[in-house]
């Protein structure tokens, strides 16, 4: 567990995290004043140096959590991990509707519901077949997740398959197949948080 204990050192505060064990084994050197979750730090040069142990200073900027702005959605980040794709470039859109589209930058089509006439079933290769075998159908999949996970940007329209209640996530580094995407899938409620 860890527990945080403010002690006071040349009239300064210090926030100091440690584990029980060690703040139990420090305990006769200094004097714990209180225990608190936040505390602010005068911001004097001298009092940023003076008496401050050398393993606080060479902590860098502090930063603050969460980080999250559109295309940096943790949440969202999470799940597409568990797809497969680790967006490294923290740039991933989760585009359910058209207002989407518009956050993530790109342009709504201009027809809605894009009609789509799909290929018949028989000229796509089916895994574990002749024509495609396991063993190509993971190596082609793997390769396709590593590069979707350095694309600088990702879009993911989610829907339904039109005319059904299947749900649907795309994932893409196209901002042009991305919206006829979207137009094509029929519009569903939207899941928080997002599952893989």
């Amino acid at each position: 567990s860890v527990s945080c204990t403010i002690y006071t050192m040349s009239n300064r505060s210090l926030f100091i995290f440690r584990s029980a064990r060690q703040c139990l084994a420090n305990t006769n050197t200094r004097q714990p004043v209180a225990q608190a979750g936040v505390r602010s730090f005068a911001t004097t040069q001298q009092a940023k140096t003076e008496g401050v142990p050398d393993s606080v200073k060479r902590v860098g900027k502090a930063s603050a959590y969460p980080n999250e702005y559109p295309g940096q959605v943790y949440a969202f980040n999470w799940c597409l991990n568990g797809d497969g794709v680790t967006p490294l470039r923290r740039s991933a859109f989760r585009i359910t509707k058209p207002l989407d589209l518009k956050i993530a930058g790109l342009t709504p089509p201009k027809k809605n519901p894009l009609q789509v006439k799909a290929a018949d079933a028989s000229q796509i290769p089916e895994a574990g077949s002749d024509n495609l075998t396991f063993e190509q159908f993971d190596e082609v999949s793997q390769r396709t997740r590593d590069l979707l996970s350095l694309s600088d940007h990702l879009y993911c329209p989610e829907g339904h398959v039109p005319g059904t209640r299947t749900s649907v996530r795309v994932i893409t580094n196209s901002a042009t197949l991305a919206p006829d995407i979207l137009a094509y899938l029929d519009r569903a409620p939207r899941k928080d948080p997002p599952e893989s």
